[in-house]
């Protein structure tokens, strides 16, 4: 009711402003020159970007696809990482929200993204729970004329995030009439309705549009698939990852959860699109639009598991402190593990919800018939949650399975214990557990909410700088301001009970503040004459952050084109990324709604517990209970220490390299055909990551993250580690060690490879024909932690890295016809064959001084085939066109190769990240113009 009251309120203002803007646009005349042309990785109007290959998806291709979101528009750029991915609700994402986050060549990252996203070349609100990521998809395909993509360094223009390159988003533009988009979608399990509805009119002073789009996905449950419909993978080679005990621990009988949860959520998206332009006599032009978005995920998940020890009617010893005989059990004691999908089956689910609006207004007044200034503002908001309810409150069963369970609450240890009796104990053995003790047992909601606000302020001043041969050089010359806010709240169970009586809110407030100065020129040298071009760009922005001070990024890049219909270009640029708000965090010390410090053993140690050199660390030979050999030692596994998780206020922005060269081919003697061939190479310094143990210490200026307290840590070196945050876990005395895991400048990163591709348009009697195909072939992946840790190799590999995918190669074909009312279309999608490095390899990983080396599991390429039919009547009656047709997605229904892999509530038997479970989906759609 909420969302819908909002819904009507916000779509009841934009149609009053629509129906001012119409009544004062009087008569349609010859429509003028657009003022505002919107140029990707250029700041001068009417400049294509120099050096650099920029892909369009133009509205031709986005009809061939039949996508209901921007995620599976980008499906169709091998560039951009996620070909053969579902990219619905969180899969694919890097946030529990659901928020989509598009990666260029895999550059991407948990906490941030390389890749920088933007609509109309303006920035998005960030959205997300935990993290702020420009998601695309508040903006429905139907409001699109093209997009393009640009895999080349820009934060000389752009500023933050365009390590990789650019993604932007161009809106239709002039559009007049009447459209509407129908389309149902069907598989196995699973199906979709999409609808939309646009209109527009043109003006001789202006134009105004205005969209909206209903997409509902259903969800897609794991016991849909055969592949991915148990957690016992034997019978594919793989392992049994079923818990031996539910809900009878005696007999063992096992159950398999994966039966409760869903590989996809469901999804349900309501977008709004409104521009409005308006010219004010010769010289001021007006530009203004709105988005609205709203999405809802509701994914069905696992009940959980939990353990513990029980002390049965048969034990005669001492109980430990605080603990109860269990009246249910007979025995002694014993170690229960048990998942609660046996005793409440499926119930249990997580939300995810985004709600984003965005508000651009731009005026554009020509100072002379070269010369013209833009000034110009954003506005955004995100706000984003995610719910967990149902799910096993693991503190109430300690409660009910032994009357005891402790807490840290506020950097204090507590505890909560009862005597057990029938009425309040669990019964594992039989069906004795109350209702009242069931109900309690899933008593466990969990809050997240997240609002983001982001406020952007700009002038630019553009034009002919001076004459040359080859044409006017360009300039321009802008600056920025930019506001950044979030707030974070979290609530959830503070493990001694009921989460509805005994929970724990969380409360972090960040902001950021942006100043920008930027500037660009163009030469054109030559043109047509004894060679048929060359031209160059050179350009620098400079932006200082509140948070962590300045940074300065240069390009330069050129053209070169010695005869017609052959072009070599080239660009070398250096660019960054800011640290995210939710890394760098709220205060000093990186306070954020994931950090805290808690008490570990060896095997909380994230990597799980190193080699310690002794030449880097001498005293690790005098910490009680280690294991050495001459060079290196090992801890003691029941030795006590202490972990640090979270943000870090230290963090300076990620750095990047970048530097291409390419030649595009549009031979003259062969009409229609064009070859473009790049080979990039980008270097990510300083990447933002919390690094596990085996891999940072292999570099002596991360040892730090590592301390050893030989004789026991005092109370004030442990107060210290956790300074400005909150203790989370119990501590337990003595501590010898402790572990920063919190994010650092820690990753690098050398990154090459080939964007490739080829596409011949041509006509014969029986029809036009097109025929493409375009890859991208990595050929290098190489990653080091540290100033001087150990490099090593992750191309061609998928899982050790999951948010820098790697796989060597990606590609797309396809061959298309069209004469009169019919086209078609036959894609052929292609995903090259990889080697696994997950943690539940068959093969085990080859690791030498904690680096991968070998082993891991072989993966199959995955081959799918979509097909595009479509035929199109016109003029009939009061409809100018209506076309219909049909889109196949995985034409041949082929399976996501094998991969042994167990994620809770997410992907089994494939690999979530590099293939999509949906198999064969149907779309029949209508799509309308009046």
């Amino acid at each position: 009711m909420q969302f819908k009251m909002r819904f009507v309120a916000q779509c009841s203002v934009l149609a009053v402003a629509l129906a001012s803007a119409h009544s004062a646009y009087a008569q349609e005349a010859q429509v003028k020159p657009e003022a505002e042309i919107i140029v990707t990785g250029s700041s001068i109007k009417g400049v294509a970007p120099v050096g650099s290959n920029l892909v369009t998806v133009t509205r031709t291709d986005l009809e061939a696809t039949g996508a209901q979101t921007v995620q599976q528009v980008l499906k169709t750029v091998p560039s951009v990482v996620g070909l053969q991915s579902a990219g619905q609700g969180a899969f694919g994402s890097a946030d529990g929200s659901g928020t989509n986050a598009p990666t260029i060549h895999g550059l991407g990252a948990s906490a941030s993204n390389s890749t920088l996203v933007l609509i109309n070349g303006h920035r998005l609100p960030t959205s997300g729970i935990n993290h702020v990521l420009a998601d695309p998809n508040i903006l429905a395909p139907m409001a699109l004329e093209r997009v393009e993509v640009l895999a080349d360094g820009a934060s000389s223009v752009y500023g933050s995030d365009a390590v990789a390159g650019v993604i932007n988003f161009i809106t239709r533009k002039k559009v007049n009439g009447f459209e509407a988009n129908v389309q149902k979608g069907f598989a196995s399990g699973y199906n979709s309705l999409n609808a939309g509805l646009l209109w527009g009119q043109t003006y001789d002073t202006g134009s105004v549009m205005v969209s909206y789009n209903y997409s509902d996905r259903s969800n897609l449950a794991a016991s849909s698939r055969s592949y991915a419909s148990s957690a016992d993978l034997r019978s594919r080679g793989g392992t049994n990852f079923t818990p031996t005990r539910c809900n009878d621990v005696t007999t063992a009988t096992g159950c398999d959860p994966v039966k409760s949860w869903d590989l996809l959520p469901s999804e349900k998206r309501h977008n709004v699109y409104a521009q409005i332009t308006k010219d004010v006599g010769e010289k001021l032009h007006l530009y203004a639009d709105f988005i609205y978005s709203n999405r809802r995920n509701v994914q069905n998940v696992t009940r959980g598991s939990a353990s513990g020890t029980v002390y049965g009617t048969a034990f005669t010893g001492t109980l430990p402190t605080g603990r109860s005989i269990n009246p249910f059990y007979s025995g002694s004691t014993m170690t229960a593990n048990w998942n609660a999908d046996g005793m409440f089956g499926p119930g249990a689910t997580i939300t995810g919800t985004a709600e984003d609006i965005s508000i651009r207004a731009d005026a554009i007044y020509d100072l002379s018939p070269k010369w013209q200034i833009n000034v110009g503002g954003v506005y955004g908001s995100d706000s984003s949650t995610q719910v967990n309810v149902g799910q096993l409150n693991a503190s109430v069963f300690n409660l009910a399975l032994n009357g005891f369970t402790s807490a840290a609450i506020n950097g204090v240890s507590q505890s909560v214990s009862q005597a057990l009796t029938t009425a309040n104990a669990i019964d594992l053995w039989a069906n004795g557990t109350s209702a009242a003790t069931k109900s309690a047992l899933v008593d466990n909601r969990q809050f997240q909410y997240a609002r983001q606000l982001m406020r952007n302020a700009y002038v630019k001043v553009s034009g002919d700088l001076f004459d040359l041969p080859a044409g006017p050089a360009k300039i321009a010359i802008g600056g920025e301001l930019m506001g950044y806010e979030m707030d974070q709240y979290n609530i959830r169970a503070n493990n001694l009970g009921i989460a509805s009586q005994a929970s724990q809110a969380f409360n972090t407030h960040y902001n950021r503040n942006v100043q920008s100065a930027y500037g660009e020129l163009y030469v054109p040298i030559i043109k047509d004459s004894f060679i048929k071009l060359l031209d160059l760009n050179i350009s620098g922005r400079y932006d200082h952050y509140s948070d962590f001070g300045s940074t300065t990024n240069p390009k330069l890049a050129m053209n070169f084109e010695p005869v017609r219909g052959i072009k070599f270009r080239a660009n070398w640029a250096k660019s960054f990324v800011a640290p995210a708000l939710t890394s760098i965090g709220s205060n000093g010390t990186g306070l954020t709604g994931e950090s805290g410090y808690s008490g570990i053993v060896p095997s909380g140690i994230p990597g799980g517990s190193p080699t310690i050199s002794i030449a880097n660390f001498p005293s690790i030979t005098s910490v009680p209970g280690v294991t050495c050999s001459a060079t290196a030692c090992t801890l003691g596994s029941s030795t006590n220490g202490v972990l640090v998780t979270g943000g870090n206020g230290k963090l300076q922005p990620q750095k990047g390299t970048a530097w291409s060269v390419g030649v595009d081919l549009t031979p003259v003697q062969v009409p229609g055909l064009r070859i473009s061939v790049t080979y990039w190479k980008n270097q990510l310094r300083g990447g933002i990551t919390a690094p596990q143990a085996p891999l940072a210490l292999g570099s002596a200026d991360l040892s730090y993250l590592l301390q050893l307290y030989p004789t026991g840590a005092t109370t004030a070196q442990i107060a210290a580690l956790g300074a400005g945050l909150p203790q989370t876990g119990v501590i337990t005395n003595p501590v010898y060690y402790s572990y920063n895991f919190q994010q650092q400048n820690a990753l690098n990163l050398n990154v090459a490879g080939l964007d490739v591709s080829a596409n011949y348009r041509f006509d014969t009697p029986v029809g036009r024909f097109n025929i493409g195909a375009a890859f991208t072939r990595k050929l290098q992946f190489e990653q080091y932690f540290g100033t001087n840790g150990t490099k090593f190799s992750v191309l061609g590999t998928s899982g050790f890295n999951t948010t820098f995918p790697s796989v060597k190669m990606e590609g797309r074909a396809n061959i298309g016809y069209d004469k009169g009312p019919l086209s078609a279309d036959v894609f052929v999608n292609y995903l090259g064959s990889y080697t696994y490095w997950g943690s539940s390899v068959v093969n085990p990983i080859v690791r030498t001084n904690g680096v991968p080396t070998g082993g891991g599991d072989y993966v199959k390429p995955f081959t799918t085939v979509d097909l595009h039919l479509a035929y199109t009547f016109k003029n009939l009656s009061v409809v100018k066109e209506a076309q219909f047709y049909l889109d196949v997605n995985n034409l041949l229904d082929q399976a996501p190769p094998f991969v042994n892999t167990y994620t809770t509530n997410g992907a089994v038997g494939y690999d979530g990240l590099n293939a999509n479970p949906l198999g064969r989906v149907i779309n029949i759609g209508l799509r309308t113009k009046f």
